[in-house]
């Protein structure tokens, strides 16, 4: 099996150092730099010859401010003339959903996102399913693993409790998603959208919290949401409060969680950390 990566960041990264080198091929682009280059601004250069043994293609770039996703801005005739492709998985994000007063959402509620990038991520999200192509869809939530998490913040002193009674969202590890897009590309169901999160939404002030305990350090003091000093983009990601549901992968993709909550990944993370892993 032959994966193509159009963006080899976080989580397609994470993906690729998890394929088995007897089964899988794999590459892919970067930004800036590397053998493949894709900026989103203009053509991969010699795409057809880098996607004609492809059979899975994972896209992990955003969209651009109009709801335009770049891959398909430049690349749908070549991608539709791949012969083997079997499957496509879109990484978007729970953000679809919108508010939802921190009620439950699943993958039958109907998006109504409340942000741009919201919107944008849905308007890209059904260019992808009417491409005709094997499309899966993958609704992320708020993604920490390695290298990307709050346990630094928290020894810095740097992190910063924003509280915003009965907030909550939903979060995942990033080996958690690797499990789940490994699971879809084994068993491709083209049209299948899945929502990728543990099964713990919570605050984000309840797992600094956590974190403060298992490096028993002091409670981090409150700061409220409408605090003047926190910026506009921060108080962003506050403004939708919802719930989100991982049934249907669990059912679906027999999708077992590694992770089941930010405890068991903290802890995880922790150890690693303490051992010189990463």
């Amino acid at each position: 099996m032959n994966l193509f990566c159009f963006g080899l960041g976080y989580c397609a990264q994470h993906l690729v150092n998890a394929l088995s080198t007897s089964s899988w091929q794999h590459s892919g682009t970067r930004r800036s730099s590397g053998k493949l280059v894709f900026n989103g601004q203009s053509p991969l250069e010699n795409a057809q010859l880098h996607l004609e043994d492809v059979t899975h293609l994972l896209v992990s770039i955003p969209p651009n401010e109009t709801g335009q996703d770049p891959v398909l801005l430049h690349h749908t005739e070549i991608i539709k003339n791949i012969p083997n492709l079997k499957w496509v998985g879109y990484l978007s994000a729970t953000s679809v959903y919108g508010d939802h007063n921190g009620g439950w959402v699943d993958e039958n509620t109907r998006p109504m996102p409340s942000s741009s990038r919201g919107e944008n991520r849905l308007e890209a999200e059904l260019k992808w399913k009417s491409s005709n192509l094997p499309v899966h869809i993958f609704r992320l939530g708020g993604i920490y693993g390695p290298d990307r998490n709050q346990i630094i913040a928290v020894q810095n002193n740097s992190a910063k409790k924003i509280i915003k009674p009965g907030h909550a969202f939903s979060r995942v590890h990033v080996d958690d998603i690797v499990g789940a897009l490994l699971q879809s590309a084994k068993n491709p169901a083209p049209g299948a959208i899945y929502n990728i999160v543990d099964d713990h939404p919570t605050s984000a002030a309840e797992v600094l919290d956590y974190i403060c305990h298992i490096l028993k350090k002091p409670p981090i003091k409150d700061t409220p949401i409408d605090d003047p000093y926190i910026s506009p983009a921060l108080k962003s990601f506050y403004g939708d409060n919802k719930c989100v549901s991982n049934s249907q992968t669990k059912r679906e993709l027999d999708w077992q969680l590694k992770f089941p909550s930010y405890r068991e990944g903290y802890q995880d993370i922790l150890s690693k950390l303490n051992q010189g892993l990463f």
